[in-house]
């Protein structure tokens, strides 16, 4: 008798376990809106500044819980950097060889992470680029006339601060 219990509730806790993985194995919900704007900025902002690889690109099938990003130079430590700070979220591949010259001239990575990063109440920073005079382009959501103040008294003649659009 003892053994039947023993092994009802063993093949109970067996089926338990099975459906609990399968249910941990079920990706969650998709980011959507400025939830995956925020995750991909977040995965841009890992990207730069580590001296063996930088992020290039991210982005993700429609629908898709999973961000595909390409890394210029070591895909392995871009790898093991991105699961462990966005564990099941990122998918590394090689980028391509013409992203990494375009990487090396014209932007200033340095400069356009600490702007991504920035937090301050007036603004936020959505994404930076390089323009032809050499400035670092920033596009910013809130107030314009705020950011401008801020980035030139603490970048001056650096950067360039536009809205939704470019100028």
């Amino acid at each position: 008798m003892n053994v039947a219990v023993t092994c009802r509730l063993t093949a109970t806790l067996g089926v338990l376990a099975l459906a609990c993985g399968a249910a941990a194995a079920v990706p969650g919900p998709s980011p959507r809106g400025q939830a995956l704007a925020e995750l991909q900025q977040a995965i841009h902002r890992a990207g730069i500044g580590p001296a063996t690889w930088h992020v290039d690109t991210v982005a993700a099938q429609p629908g898709g819980h999973v961000q595909t990003v390409e890394v210029i130079g070591n895909v392995n430590d871009a790898r093991h950097a991105l699961d462990q700070r966005f564990p099941g979220q990122t998918r590394v591949i090689r980028g391509h060889v013409t992203s990494d010259l375009v990487w090396r001239h014209g932007h200033d990575y340095v400069l356009e992470g600490a702007l991504q990063a920035l937090e301050q109440p007036g603004f936020q920073v959505f994404e930076t680029g390089a323009d032809e005079s050499g400035r670092t382009t920033v596009g910013v959501v809130g107030d314009l006339t705020a950011a401008r103040t801020y980035l030139d008294a603490h970048y001056p003649g650096r950067t360039t601060v536009h809205g939704n659009t470019p100028r």
